[in-house]
């Protein structure tokens, strides 16, 4: 009697032993350990898009503006004081097959980037206006999603800046270009009434999105 039960109770341990591996397998073949593909699973709410990193991007890149300008990610200027905020440096990428400056967002929880004139430009000197933007899914008649602004050099104590702000609109697989008259009935009108003025003066150019996924742009122009 003694035998049997040794040999079943030697067998239970070897069924026993078997089962865990043959477990151990399974559990290596689903790519997480037990209790962690959760983790795995988790969807940080970004797009994710692929692009390649090029260097360090400044007011020279992907732009041809009027006058020497900085390119400013953590800062916010258009309040009377600037703002300071925690955001990474924009960078010069390849995205879609063409260079452009990718802007991160901002510890806000969204993108507010200037291109700062070293010297404010007469508002009276411009006449075009021109950006090309991609890596969101906002069609051409975006309203507002995201925008892009000339600001204005004016006294406040509250408020904002006032600005000639007009829609951005993008593709996740390429660039959108759009190409603002400033001294056409479209320059006037802007959005939501903020529309171009050509008397004072213009401290840079403003770009403001209200989410957390990058904006690629290049051909930011302003003559």
């Amino acid at each position: 009697m003694k035998k049997i039960a040794l040999v079943l109770a030697s067998t239970a341990l070897l069924f026993g032993l078997v089962s865990c591996a043959s477990k151990g397998a399974a559990d290596e073949d689903l790519g997480a350990p037990e209790g962690l593909d959760i983790f795995a699973e988790e969807d940080d709410g970004l797009l994710h898009l692929e692009y390649e990193y090029v260097g360090q991007a400044d007011a020279t890149s992907c732009a041809d503006l009027l006058a020497p300008a900085k390119l400013i990610t953590n800062k916010d200027y258009s309040k009377p004081t600037p703002v300071d905020i925690y955001c990474d440096a924009p960078e010069l990428v390849k995205f879609a097959g063409e260079e452009a400056v990718k802007i991160p967002s901002n510890g806000d929880g969204n993108i507010r980037a200037i291109w700062l004139f070293d010297e404010p430009v007469d508002a009276a000197s411009l006449s075009t206006f021109q950006f090309s933007c991609a890596g969101l899914d906002i069609p051409l008649d975006n309203t507002w999603t995201a925008n892009i602004a000339l600001m204005y050099n004016n006294d406040i104590t509250e408020g904002e800046h006032a600005t000639a702000m007009y829609p951005v609109a993008a593709g996740l697989d390429g660039f959108i270009t759009k190409t603002i008259d400033l001294n056409s009935q479209e320059g006037i009108d802007g959005l939501w009434g903020n529309g171009f003025k050509p008397e004072g003066q213009i401290l840079g150019i403003q770009i403001y999105y209200g989410g957390r996924d990058p904006i690629f742009i290049k051909d930011i122009i302003l003559k």
